[in-house]
């Protein structure tokens, strides 16, 4: 049975063997100093990572994919700080075996611990081959809508219509639906009007027929239509179907409602409301006196 030595006598004997405790007092001023001399390569890599990512920033992208510049200026980035990491890890003294073998043997505990960070990753990677949308494409992902901002290596920034930024995984866009209003270049405007039982309808589609063919932003070369399209409970509702530029959307949109109402007032012709009738009824009327 081998006896235990307390830890004090250890103490004891380590201070009192001369050789020993100044080899202990090398190897922790060794450590110290390659500790120290880590750190500042460490800080000095931050620093020119940060003046590579600068001259990486002042590139000419007028002629490159923006999606491209931004999704490989973050894994660049992500990769000289890993390298930073394990400069400093082989300064201090980590050799290189010893840290693939670390790597090794928590790579399953990362892999689990940061699946979703992994799912995020490979989601950026499928966005940028497959072009789902690029910057300023204005989409909705999962019920989050805006003009993409940055596609970064975990994620995509976009900028709602209030200016409010959304970080949305790029996990969550390729296992969702995503929206993408801008990627073609023309998109139809759909709205509904309606008017009263009263009206001449086929008048009030001539109006709106003049109304498309004069704004200047709205496509000529595309049929439109603007049609009767069901005798609803309270009005004679009408399509108009046009086509115009996708940035140009929410202009005609806008004009073509304002334009509608203007004109349907010069002419006379009314937009219902919806309204009911209430009808008092009294049980003491139908009392039936005895004679």
């Amino acid at each position: 049975m081998v006896e235990k030595t307390p830890f004090l006598v250890k103490i004891y004997e380590l201070l009192t063997d001369t050789d020993r405790f100044a080899g202990l007092i090398e190897q922790i001023i060794l450590f110290s100093i390659r500790a120290i001399i880590a750190v500042l390569v460490f800080l000095a890599f931050r620093k020119i990572i940060d003046i590579l990512m600068k001259k990486y920033e002042q590139l000419d992208k007028k002629d490159s994919n923006k999606s491209l510049h931004t999704f490989s200026r973050s894994i660049l980035r992500l990769t000289l700080n890993f390298v930073a990491i394990m400069i400093a890890l082989l300064i201090i003294g980590v050799k290189q075996t010893a840290f693939v073998g670390l790597l090794g043997g928590a790579g399953l505990g990362i892999g689990l611990a940061l699946k979703d960070t992994l799912a995020n990753f490979a989601g950026g990677v499928i966005l940028i081959i497959f072009k789902a949308y690029e910057i300023g494409d204005f989409i909705e992902i999962d019920g989050q809508s805006g003009s993409v901002h940055e596609i970064n290596v975990f994620a995509t920034t976009l900028n709602t219509i209030d200016n409010k930024r959304i970080l949305v995984p790029n996990g969550l866009a390729t296992s969702h639906q995503i929206i993408n209003y801008t990627k073609n270049k023309m998109r139809r405007v759909d709205l509904l009007f309606g008017i009263s039982y009263n009206d001449d309808f086929k008048k009030a589609i001539k109006i709106l027929t003049e109304i498309a063919e004069s704004h200047p932003q709205i496509s000529q070369k595309i049929d439109k239509t603007i049609r009767l399209r069901e005798l609803a409970d309270s009005s004679v509702n009408i399509t108009f179907r046009v086509w115009c530029k996708s940035e140009d959307y929410w202009g005609v949109y806008y004009d073509i409602m304002e334009s509608a109402k203007l004109r349907f007032d010069e002419d006379g012709i009314s937009i219902p409301f919806p309204q009911m009738d209430v009808h008092m009824h009294n049980p003491e009327e139908e009392i039936v006196p005895n004679n």
